[in-house]
């Protein structure tokens, strides 16, 4: 599986909708597109897609917090197409950028408890949790990148 790894472009959006349509639910909560449709508008940090025979199939980007943490922002891959090594694929490229930036940089996410094993499976460790955050029944996990 070759994928090309590139910043976002306006033309992107329609896929990047597609792919949060395809995880809805149980990875977002419908209340959420509102925010990712502002997000992709606004475009207020890094983001970047996953494209693979033409199509867009991942996207997700990072950004700074105030207190100076990296945090992950907006990572998804196409539903169909989960558990191909794409999430990984986006996850790990993100990361290399952000540590050839600061290597001394926390890196944190908050995410659902539906994703929260494949981030410890890259070196995340959870730090605390909100029940029913994203929505009912969709907990957010806070987690610290500890490699």
């Amino acid at each position: 599986m070759t994928a090309t790894f590139r910043p976002y472009a306006p033309a992107d959006e329609a896929a990047c909708l597609e792919i949060f349509d395809s995880n809805t639910p149980p990875f977002f909560d419908p209340s959420e597109r509102p925010d990712f449709v502002n997000f992709l508008e606004r475009l207020p940090c890094p983001f970047f897609v996953l494209e693979q025979d033409g199509q867009v199939v991942a996207c997700g980007g990072y950004g700074t917090q105030e207190n100076g943490d990296i945090v992950l922002a907006w990572g998804m891959v196409r539903r169909d197409l989960h558990k191909n090594g794409l999430g990984s694929l986006l996850l790990v490229k993100r990361i290399k950028r952000i540590l050839e930036e600061d290597p001394q940089t926390r890196i944190v996410i908050d995410t659902s408890q539906h994703s929260c094993a494949f981030f410890e499976r890259h070196g995340f460790k959870v730090t605390g949790q909100q029940d029913n955050y994203y929505g009912p029944n969709l907990h957010r996990i806070d987690m610290l990148y500890s490699p």
